[in-house]
């Protein structure tokens, strides 16, 4: 699939530095020049006419510069909305429609039999679930873009938070869908909000079952390290290029194979996770090859040992 190169992104930040240096310095430069010129009178006018001629050519070139770079940011924010409605509005579409094909079969009574009738049931119920945790996600990246989003920490073990995720990654799936594995021995306590850790982990239990072909193989794990406690999910999936494995984080981005795969995805899993682990002061990295899985592992550090009286 052939991918559409874009400028660099610049923050506001970096655009007023833009045309400080761009337009503020160059015309700064020509008042300097102009008030030697009154001063100094005509002995030196050519060297302040080519002063004059080089700054205005900056300054030129410096305001169409910030004029292309705030042009070209609007237009990537405008395709970013564009496309998040467009994979809401997918990912919404599909489990609208099996609930409506299984609630159609119960109401015309197609489901002859008590077991027939069980699986449509429970087959709402996995898609009602797959709408509850999209619409939660939604509103989660809504609290962290505006920045609202705030962390109810305390001390305790990550297992809690963990058979939780699990617990809802479950709910979402069909009998035997995936291979679910466990290796998880952590006994350290961190400072956690354990709803939000869940919901991190839940992303990536997610994000991985998105990316893994008919055979799904994912495992969680957990183990204490120095310094803290490693959490990792590692899937069979279809890997992430080298060169896609920091841009991965970013709000909406989908590139590379993953996007070739067609799964489907609004885009702001992974910026949740990201925003969740520097929310608990911590680190997240991915393991990759494209054909060969991914592992996305989180670290949180310790809490300090009982009675120092520390507090992440």
């Amino acid at each position: 699939m052939a991918r559409r190169e874009e400028l660099p992104y610049l923050s506001q930040s970096g655009i007023l530095l833009l045309l400080i240096l761009g337009v503020l310095t160059p015309v700064g430069l020509m008042s300097a020049a102009g008030v030697v010129a009154i001063v100094l009178g005509g002995d030196i006018g050519s060297l302040v006419v080519g002063i004059l001629v080089v700054s205005f050519a900056l300054a030129t070139l410096g305001a169409g510069t910030a004029l292309l770079v705030m042009f070209q940011r609007r237009t990537r924010l405008a395709r970013e909305q564009v496309t998040f409605l467009t994979n809401v509005t997918h990912e919404l579409r599909t489990p609208l429609s099996a609930i409506r094909l299984y609630g159609q079969t119960l109401q015309l009574e197609r489901a002859g039999d008590a077991e027939t009738r069980r699986q449509c049931v429970e087959a709402i119920l996995r898609e009602t679930a797959r709408l509850g945790q999209l619409v939660d996600r939604v509103l989660e990246w809504r609290r962290i873009a505006e920045g609202r989003r705030t962390y109810q920490k305390q001390r305790a073990r990550v297992e809690e938070a963990l058979d939780e995720a699990l617990t809802n990654f479950q709910g979402l799936l069909a009998a035997g869908e995936v291979e679910l594995h466990q290796d998880r021995s952590s006994t350290r306590e961190v400072y956690l909000d354990r709803g939000a850790l869940a919901e991190a982990i839940l992303n990536l239990l997610v994000n991985a079952h998105k990316y893994t072909g008919e055979t799904k193989r994912i495992t969680l794990r957990s183990r204490d390290v120095e310094g803290g406690v490693e959490i990792a999910v590692e899937d069979n999936g279809v890997g992430i290029p080298r060169a896609e494995q920091q841009r991965i984080f970013e709000p909406f981005h989908r590139g590379g194979d993953r996007l070739d795969f067609q799964a489907a995805g609004v885009g702001i899993g992974l910026a949740i996770v990201r925003d969740v682990v520097r929310g608990h002061h911590g680190r997240i990295r991915v393991d990759s090859e494209p054909g060969r899985g991914s592992t996305f592992t989180l670290f949180l550090p310790a809490a300090p040992p009982a009675g120092s009286g520390g507090k992440s």
